[in-house]
């Protein structure tokens, strides 16, 4: 399917309360007339291992949890069918544009949708593992998200790393990696009663991280992010899934937040990406911050006067 770029203008917000304290700090009486500002908008972007996307199951989870989380931006993977037999399904939730890598056989997948009408998605290269792509949202710089699906494969993973840390050398924009790595960053990261457990696993996964540039956004919610669903001492579970971030995409969003969400239909957690936290910028509730630069802007003055 074949995206669609549309432009959005971001909303302007009155913020009284926030205005009444400036103008408490200047020591300046003036009058009560609201200045307006306009609104840092928040996308979300959901990202889940699904593991098959055929099952009415599935379906019935996915609309759930849409709802409650509203992603502008969904990234589904190991779905195991052709996209071509769920296409009307993802268009009547809104997600009317795709950049699709379907799954050989049963094996893989990748599918990034994304609802035109609050951003737009331009994928630059495709493959098993990864697609990288570009993204563009009225009043944001455009950066670059690439969705990681890491194979289980030793071999295969590490060629995944070794192009991976290529791209990183000649990134130039702000740069977000997140989902499925196959690997965890610590001990603490793995829960499992078999003895079988590598000390060097974990430290390699850190290197390459490193090697790649990569800050680790941290996350909220269920640590594990993956389990083998066996019973009693069989049972393994693991933290496969984050967001990694170069840190041109850590000072655009300073705020940007992961959660972890419970696991449903999937032996794999779905994950949500705020770019601007995970709560919306109510001016009623949120906490006011004076920034000492605005003393030294030139027009501060007329700003205040003027409203």
């Amino acid at each position: 399917m074949k995206p669609f770029h549309s432009i959005q203008i971001a909303s302007m917000r009155a913020v009284e309360a926030d205005h009444k304290r400036i103008r408490s700090i200047l020591k300046d009486w003036v009058t009560d007339s609201l200045l307006t500002f306009p609104s840092i908008d928040l996308l979300k972007l959901l990202i889940w291992n699904c593991r098959g996307a055929g099952h009415k199951t599935f379906k019935c989870n996915l609309v759930e949890i849409l709802r409650s989380h509203k992603p502008e931006i969904l990234i589904l993977m190991e779905t195991k069918l052709a996209f071509s037999k769920m296409g009307n399904f993802f268009n009547h939730l809104g997600f009317t544009a795709s950049t699709i890598v379907d799954p050989i056989g049963k094996v893989g997948g990748i599918w990034i949708l994304w609802d035109t009408n609050h951003v737009n998605v331009r994928a630059s290269s495709f493959g098993p593992q990864v697609i990288h792509a570009t993204i563009h949202k009225e009043d944001y710089e455009e950066w670059v998200l690439a969705v990681v699906y890491a194979s289980p494969n030793p071999l295969l993973r590490e060629n995944f790393w070794n192009e991976l840390k290529e791209v990183a050398n000649s990134m130039e924009k702000p740069w977000l990696v997140a989902k499925d790595f196959n690997d965890y960053g610590n001990q603490s990261e793995r829960r499992s009663y078999s003895t079988n457990q590598s000390s060097t696993k974990p430290q390699k996964f850190l290197e390459r991280i490193n090697n790649c540039k990569l800050l680790d956004l941290g996350s909220s919610g269920p640590r594990m992010t993956w389990t083998n669903n066996r019973q009693g001492l069989a049972n393994t579970m693991e933290t496969l899934d984050r967001a990694l971030c170069n840190e041109d995409w850590r000072t655009m969003f300073p705020e940007a937040s992961v959660k972890v969400l419970p696991r449903t239909y999937s032996d794999y957690s779905s994950l949500v990406i705020y770019t601007q936290g995970m709560h919306s910028l109510n001016p009623i509730n949120r906490p006011f911050k004076f920034e000492a630069a605005w003393m030294s802007h030139p027009d501060l003055s007329h700003i205040i006067f003027s409203s």
